[in-house]
């Protein structure tokens, strides 16, 4: 533990060390709120106003865009987690150290995760606050709705590393991320188009439906919670795989 946790603590350090992240969590703090107070959301199986046009106090527009712009969002962040150690030659120093691959896998994770919660946390909460102000919000549904995200989130971030992991470009980890997650999103959009027992299935394994159809309005599954453990968990173990193997030279 105490290997992932130097890990973990080594990321942060780099992330905040650059104001690269400083803009990215500004502009997506903006954007989102832009979003939902503006917008709405107008595509999906229910369209939605904004909370100007709608005069709701909830923050289902909100969450309603989080899927999205936090699969385009966490490839960003993710995309030189393993690629530009290999660009710059300094993974096989990583491996080097005392540390099991698996360590190093989950100090990643978790220092992206830290990051991913903290900038999720500071785009709902300022505006579940102003939403309070103008009227009666229910916190109990944006707890989970927070809860839900940030667990979304982290299974985007264990997909989108072992993307980057398996390539040395970090442009191209950046597509890939951004094109599977923005694709799984896409695909709830078109289940019309299949037939309904596909497109029930086809439905479930989208990471979107376990977060909207349940924290996002104030439910909690615990089999959505088992779905973004499985996910995640088979990310990272995919992961490991791959970094070990370059380990030992395969």
């Amino acid at each position: 533990m105490r290997g992932t946790l130097a890990i973990a603590r080594r990321e942060m350090r780099t992330a905040f060390e650059s104001p690269v992240a400083y803009v990215t969590i500004g502009l997506f703090v903006l954007a989102t709120a832009g979003l939902f107070f503006l917008a709405g959301m107008p595509v999906g199986r229910v369209t939605l106003p904004s909370l100007w046009e709608g005069g709701q106090a909830s923050l289902i527009v909100l969450y309603a865009w989080l899927p999205l712009l936090l699969a385009v969002l966490v490839p960003a962040l993710a995309m030189g987690a393993w690629a530009e150690e290999r660009r710059a030659g300094t993974e096989e120093l990583l491996l080097t150290y005392p540390l099991r691959t698996g360590q190093v896998v989950m100090g990643k994770f978790l220092a992206l995760w830290v990051l991913i919660a903290l900038l999720t946390t500071l785009t709902v909460v300022p505006v579940a606050i102003t939403v309070d102000r103008i009227g009666d919000l229910d916190w109990s549904t944006v707890g989970s709705g927070l809860v839900g995200a940030i667990v979304l989130g982290g299974s985007y971030a264990a997909v989108a590393l072992l993307l980057s992991a398996s390539t040395q470009e970090q442009l191209v980890a950046f597509l890939l991320g951004a094109l599977l997650l923005s694709g799984l999103w896409l695909l709830r959009l078109m289940l019309g188009v299949f037939p309904p027992d596909w497109a029930a299935a086809l439905d479930y394994a989208t990471p979107s439906a376990h977060f909207l159809d349940s924290a996002a309005r104030g439910v909690v599954d615990v089999r959505d919670l088992v779905y973004f453990l499985c996910l995640a968990g088979a990310a990272l173990y995919g992961n490991v795989l791959l970094v070990e193997r370059r380990r030992w030279g395969g």
